[in-house]
């Protein structure tokens, strides 16, 4: 079947009699791409349009044709005026001509007309459409699309068809002749419009506009085969690429081809099993149907601008900002969501729908087998009481949009009632986040999709929520970060009102993490929202069904069991799996988000591990514990060794990045770090813009974020008075800076140019992929993102490779509750059954039953001393009861809401009972807490290191069993001693790898000092020549050295430094002035070469060129000596007053001005008084010897005859001519050689 089959035999078909649409010849179409009989036939003959069409055909004296043309003319001009098609039907469903309103374009679902009105629309089909553009009377383009959709006669997108049975695909051939079509249209455009300067850039763009819009006006392009469709709707954003090419004259188009693939993507398919034809129908119907077109142009497409705020208010930046529309994958899984909403809605009423659906799928298993997994399911909680949808979706995937996306749609879900009347189906949309930067988002994704602010109401407390639940917005925004828990929120009052309603909750992202709490957890918003509606109160008063619809990149088990779909068997046993999934691996390989695992950087810091003095020596021998992690990472030695670490690197790399647009975050252990790293950083990195090469990143802020705790300072004060929000505003506007935070913005934080993470804290599972998620995001000109991991023994480079393994693929879950239950049957029968539980339940019942006195402390006392008296005195058998409570508890958590469990495991006075029992014990083995723990030291040492992460295993999961206790037993001093020697053997190995990685270091810098080219680096450094060459140079070095040496080295140090090179050169650039520097500067040689026997005046001469030099900036160290035969003094040594390659060029340009100006004796405003006497004085000296050669560095100033008349020449030299002076240092004693090699421009002789 080729291309022509496969339109003709079934494409139009599908599309006449599947969707819809009517065929219409090619040859009714006009170049402004308008099917002039469907806009006649809609503007004259559908319902709305019938009367005004008249009216407005009587001003027009009854001519239709020139009532049509000066239509077409003012669509022309609103079309040019859009970014597509989608948007320009959307801004003008009806418009105005000659004070007349006409519809373009009818919605379905109205309040009045139902669908009628929508069933008016004319969809139409053209095949093989030959495009032509006609320019100044002559075709300069054509091209023919197989097939091009329209509604009303406005042009919709257009489709290449390929055919698998010529050897032809979508995804080579289809994608390659959508982009060559372009990319000639655009060199076309180059060769008539654009290189014509007789137009101003005003007319080209109106002619590109006309020209391009079959491509850059399209909804979509798209291009197909039998199996596989892929769509692109941003073809415009090469347009600048493809030009430059062709203006440059290379017409390039393999690597725009390239880039374009990156967002060319496949689309996916809900049945990607089924048949070719009828992969192919449900393709097109989700990019074709006539209710998809319209989701196209109400819902699909926004303009995203800047947003600011003006007197207090949000709102959107007049600017033309970027077209934001769906990737494949985001529509696909919006559409998917609404769809199964559909299915939801049509059995709302039936509780046992998904048993059923269940049954239906296990045809073929035995009836045994079957009847197990029913009783499995019937016993899962999950969609019972409220519908949930859990969406995997890589972190930088774009969550947000597709929540904007669901919310408008969501909105406007109606359905007929009983009484066939349609009404709204969701009394609420309520969108979920959880702190600043999530609300900040939404705002601005709210107003750029031109949701009125009316539309929308806030909740943020209790009182607030019930407003909104009261009032008739119902586009409502739940700031739970000012909640504290959902508990607050979802009370039983308000659980009574929600029963009689039908909401839905969006959650942009289910994972928070504990503000405040160092060793934070990410606890999910999916279980503080679910677990009232899990409630046996609101499940008997329900009438309705609410969704909770939640996004995250992490699922972890306990979350797909309660939300997730059930889905294939695993040996006849259910996974549990998210409803739709995005994942990092996808977006990684698709371009969307950057690998932060390619670039993790582990720097070390040696520590010292002791015993503290013992002030009480020889009375009493004290006892103490291992070291905690708030040693290492507070101590405030290795915070100021990391601190300057950071500094060097943002100065030296971050702030480069993104062509010098680099942000970073430091995420650390604790406030109290924080603060100790914000005045640390600070003080380096002062001292580092000091600098005249680092000055540019001067005004970067160092901002401190974390939430207040009464211990310690506020972030506000540290942060110079800027609450949290305007940290953040500062942060997204400043071109650098440094964001340090502690258990905060490590979820939901997008700042595109954060290129690197430093972490000095610990991360694991969940909360690693979510940390390292904040560099993974894209933007233009950002190539890369990093990791700098300073953590102790470096142990999240393990950590965040395990996490990546298990997260960077659809997560599946095969968690067995099941197990877990049988287990907490046990613990519950063994609780009940233990002496504690006989000896002291009834007297704490005693107390429960009695609502006095059930809440007040003093009621317990006696209870709780009987209690301890029996603990302490039945250390082996309380000690196993309490293994026994705490498992229960752990078990409960785990499982409860996820399956039905007896009310009896839940109980409140025996889950009460046991919380004191465990508190009570807790409190009396608490040795550990009353020992100090062991001295801790940073033993002065920094560095990177060889860190290389083993292969990550898969867990095999061991079934729970009941647990066992052992009383707490003495620790001994002799442990101790064996603890601190086994920490300081571990740093004494961490010593040797950051020696190890340092002696690689000093190495390769060996071998640039050594080599013909690190020579000629070494001259350029010393010289005035620019940044840029010096990298240049450096980094040919570096990959010539990798080259020559990658085996004998090491793959990991050339791993590490390949993205660190300009680093490793700046670092260079210091040793080698520190090699031949004192503190004020760099040294550079001096040369005299005077043509003359006089000793005399050769002494005058030198003396007045070292009162010049001296003026100019310039300190002798070295005067050298003179060398008879012709007077030449060589050897001479000057300490040159720069630190880098800028400030020395700008010292020679005025030495070299000045003698300029003293040889025509003018004198300046700008040239100091003592310079330009110094000048005089020395070419004055001069003046009576016939050749000269004078040299300081690379200032350069010779005397000599040209064509017989003697002239004197200065000149800077360049780094090739210092070179070739340096290498033959005779060169100088004969000046009309010197003046051979510098003067390229005779004009400079003065």
């Amino acid at each position: 079947m080729n291309e022509l089959h496969l339109q003709d035999r079934f494409l139009i078909p599908f599309f006449r009699e599947g969707l819809g649409y009517k065929e219409v010849k090619a040859n009714t179409v006009t170049q402004s791409l308008i099917i002039e009989e469907d806009l006649q036939a809609f503007i004259a003959e559908s319902s709305l349009n019938q009367k005004p069409y008249e009216a407005l055909l009587k001003k027009y004296k009854g001519d239709k044709n020139a009532l049509l043309q000066d239509l077409m003319a003012l669509l022309a001009e609103r079309i040019a005026s859009n970014r597509n098609m989608a948007l320009f039907i959307n801004a003008n469903k009806s418009i105005t001509l000659q004070g007349i309103k006409l519809h373009l374009f009818y919605t379905s679902d109205s309040v009045i007309h139902g669908n009628a009105l929508f069933d008016e629309n004319i969809f139409s089909v053209v095949q093989e459409l030959s495009y032509k553009f006609n320019y100044q009377g002559a075709q300069i383009f054509s091209f023919r699309p197989d097939l091009v959709m329209f509604v009303n006669g406005i042009y919709l997108g257009y489709s290449e068809l390929k055919s698998n049975y010529t050897s032809q695909n979508a995804s080579k051939n289809g994608r390659g002749k959508v982009i060559k079509d372009y990319f000639d249209a655009v060199k076309v455009y180059h060769q008539h419009i654009d290189s014509n300067e007789m137009l101003s850039d005003k007319v080209k763009q109106s002619i590109r506009k006309d020209f391009l819009k079959i491509f850059e006006s399209a909804i979509h392009v798209t291009t197909t085969d039998i199996g596989e469709t892929y769509v692109i709707r941003t073809i415009a954003d090469y347009f600048d690429e493809i030009l430059a090419t062709c203006r440059e004259g290379k017409f390039d188009r393999e690597e725009i081809e390239k880039k374009a693939h990156g967002v060319f993507k496949l689309y996916p398919l809900l049945k990607p099993d089924a048949e070719k034809k009828d992969k192919l129908k449900e393709l097109f119907s989700a990019l074709y149907g006539k209710l998809m077109i319209e989701k196209e142009i109400l819902y699909y497409n926004f303009i995203e601008r800047d947003v600011y705020v003006n007197k207090g208010v949000k709102e959107v930046k007049d600017q033309i900002g970027h077209l934001i529309s769906p990737r494949p994958k985001q529509k696909f899984g919006t559409d998917k969501i609404m769809a199964k909403i559909d299915e939801f809605l049509a059995h709302e009423q039936e509780p046992d729908y998904f048993e059923k659906l269940l049954e239906k799928q296990l045809v073929g298993v035995s009836e045994a087998k079957k009847i197990e997994l029913l009783e499995k399911r019937k016993a899962y909680s999950n969609n019972k009481n409220v519908y949930s949808l859990l969406m995997q979706y890589a972190a930088g995937f774009g969550k947000s949009n597709i929540i904007g996306w669901s919310a408008l749609q969501l909105k406007d879900l109606r359905r007929l009632d009983s009484h066939g009347k349609a009404q709204y189906v969701y009394d609420k949309i309520m969108i979920v986040v959880d702190r600043l930067q999530l609300r900040s988002q939404i705002d601005s994704l709210m107003l750029n999709m031109n949701i009125d602010k009316r539309m929308v109401i806030e909740a943020s407390n209790k009182k607030t929520f019930q407003e909104a639940l009261a009032s008739d917005t119902r586009l409502v925004i739940v700031n739970l970060q000012k909640f504290g828990a959902v508990r607050e929120m979802l009370d039983a009052d308000v659980l009574k009102k929600l029963a009689g309603m039908r909401i839905v909750f969006l959650i942009d992202e289910i994972h928070r993490s504990n503000s405040g709490d160092q060793h934070e957890e990410m606890v999910s918003i999916f279980d503080e929202l679910q677990s009232p509606f899990d409630g046996a109160a609101y499940a008997a008063q329900a009438i309705k069904k609410n969704l909770i619809i939640g996004f995250t990149a992490t699922p972890d088990d306990h979350t797909l069991a309660r939300f997730g779909e059930f889905s294939g068997y695993a040996e006849s046993e259910k996974l549990w799996r998210p409803f739709d999934s995005y994942t990092m691996k996808e977006a990684i390989e698709d371009g969307f988000i950057l690998n932060p695992l390619k670039n993790i950087v582990p720097v070390a810091s040696k520590m010292l591990f002791d015993l503290p003095a013992n002030p009480l020596e020889g009375f009493t021998e004290k006892e103490y514990k291992d070291a905690q992690k708030k040693q290492v990472y507070e101590n405030r030695d290795r915070i100021d060794a990391i601190a300057k670490y950071v500094a060097d690197l943002l100065v030296k790399d971050v702030y480069r990045q993104i062509r010098g647009t680099g942000k970073a975050m430091l995420a650390v252990y604790s406030i109290k770090a924080a603060i100790a790293y914000q005045g640390a950083v600070t003080k380096y990195f002062n001292a580092l813009v000091n600098e005249s090469k680092y000055g540019k990143y001067a005004d970067a802020p160092i901002h401190v974020v974390y939430s207040s705790n009464q211990d310690e300072q506020s972030a506000t004060g540290l942060n110079g008075g800027l609450t949290e929000e305007k940290v953040l505003e500062s942060f997204a506007l400043c071109k650098n800076g440094l964001m340090i935070v502690v258990a905060k913005l490590q979820t939901g934080f997008d700042e595109k140019k954060l290129h690197t993470l430093f972490l000095d804290k610990e991360i694991k599972g969940i909360s690693a992929i979510q940390t390292i998620s904040r560099v993974n995001r894209t933007t233009k000109y950002k190539n890369d993102c990093k990791i700098v991991d300073f953590s102790y023994n470096n142990v999240n480079v393990q950590n965040i490779k395990d996490a990546f393994e298990h997260f960077s693929d659809v997560v599946v879950s095969d968690f067995d509750p099941f197990g877990d239950k049988r287990v907490l049957d046990v613990l519950l029968t063994e609780l009940r059954k233990s002496d504690t539980y006989d000896k002291f339940f009834a007297v704490f019942m005693g107390i429960y039953k009695d609502a006095a006195k059930r809440d007040e402390p003093e009621s317990y006392l006696d209870f709780e001393s009987s209690l301890k008296k029996y603990i302490d005195a039945n250390p082996q058998r309380t000690a196993d009861t309490k293994a026994k409570a705490s498992q229960y508890f752990t078990i409960l958590n785990r499982i409860e809401y996820v399956i039905e469990l007896d009310a009896k495991c839940s109980e409140p006075s025996f889950l009460f009972f046991w919380r004191k029992f465990n508190t009570l014990y807790n409190m009396l083995h608490r040795s550990e807490d009353i020992k100090d723990p062991i001295e801790v030291y940073f033993d002065n040492q920094i560095g990177m290191v060889e860190v290389v992460a083993a292969e990550s295993k898969k867990k095999k999961k061991k079934p729970t069993e009941v647990a066992e206790g052992t009383p707490p037993g003495p620790g001994g001093q002799f442990d101790i001693l064996a603890i601190i020697a086994a920490r300081n053997e571990q740093e004494a190995k961490t010593g040797t790898l950051i020696k190890d990685f340092e002696a690689k270091i000093v190495s390769f810098f060996r071998y640039v000092r050594e080599s013909s080219e690190g020579e000629r680096l070494i001259v350029k450094i010393n010289s005035h020549v620019s940044e840029n060459e010096i990298y240049n140079d450096f980094s040919r070095i570096y990959r010539r050295y990798r080259a020559l040496h990658r085996q004998e080295v090491g793959e990991y140090f050339f791993k590490e430094t390949e993205d660190l090179v300009e680093k490793l050169c700046d670092d260079f650039e210091v040793e080698i002035h520190n090699s031949v520097v004192d503190v004020s500067g760099l040294t550079v040689s001096g040369f005299l070469y005077l043509d003359i026997d006089d000793f005399d005046l050769a002494q005058n001469v030198f003396q007045a060129y070292l009162d010049f030099s001296n003026h100019a900036g310039f300190k002798v160290v070295d005067t050298g000596e003179f060398i008879r035969g012709s007077w030449i003094r060589d050897r001479i040594k000057f300490i040159f007053n720069t630190k880098n390659s800028e400030e020395g060029k700008n010292i020679y340009d005025k030495g070299k001005k000045v003698i300029e100006l003293a040889a025509i004796e003018k004198l300046q405003s700008e040239v100091n008084s003592n310079n330009a006497e110094a000048a005089a004085a020395l070419l004055d000296s001069v003046k009576d010897i016939p050749q000269v050669a004078i040299r300081i560095g690379s200032l350069i100033i010779i005397k000599c005859k040209v064509n017989g008349v003697a002239q004197v020449i200065v000149t800077v030299l360049t780094s090739d001519q210092l070179i070739a002076i340096e290498r033959n240092p005779a060169l100088m004693t004969k000046p009309e050689d010197v003046l051979t090699l510098v003067m390229v421009d005779r004009t400079q002789l003065i």
